[in-house]
């Protein structure tokens, strides 16, 4: 993540699932971040990240996003014990005072904003 780390930025990536789940998701992956588990999820009261309902994953965007990632060769799978499917993420950037930059609440499991989007706003955030 060279672009990240020019510009003096970190990522940390929040998960609801328990440590131990955590801990063997992540046994399978790369990690290029570091990542910690909020299995109260306080940091998704605090940002106000809400749950899906289950026709939300009916909405053509959705239907598209995971049609994709089939053929690119991901296949979905038993989700884990203590997964719930249902919890939406989002996306933010806060600069070095603690101010948001960027606050991305996903409306479906598709909804991400783009890297140059987040991009965007890591230089907002470094001054650049």
């Amino acid at each position: 993540m060279p672009a990240i780390e020019q510009l003096g930025a970190a990522v940390l990536v929040v998960s609801f699932m328990p440590p131990a789940l955590v801990q063997a998701f992540l046994a399978e992956l790369p990690q290029p971040f570091p990542v910690v588990s909020d299995p109260d999820r306080k940091a998704y009261q605090a940002f106000a990240l809400r749950r899906a309902k289950w026709t939300d994953f009916l909405r053509p965007s959705v239907i598209a996003h995971y049609v994709k990632l089939m053929f690119r060769g991901w296949l979905p799978g038993r989700p884990a014990k203590g997964a719930d499917l249902l919890q939406l993420g989002g996306d933010f950037v806060l600069d070095r005072e603690g101010n948001v930059i960027l606050a991305h609440v996903s409306s479906d499991a598709a909804d991400r904003p783009t890297n140059e989007v987040l991009l965007e706003a890591l230089r907002r955030a470094a001054g650049v």
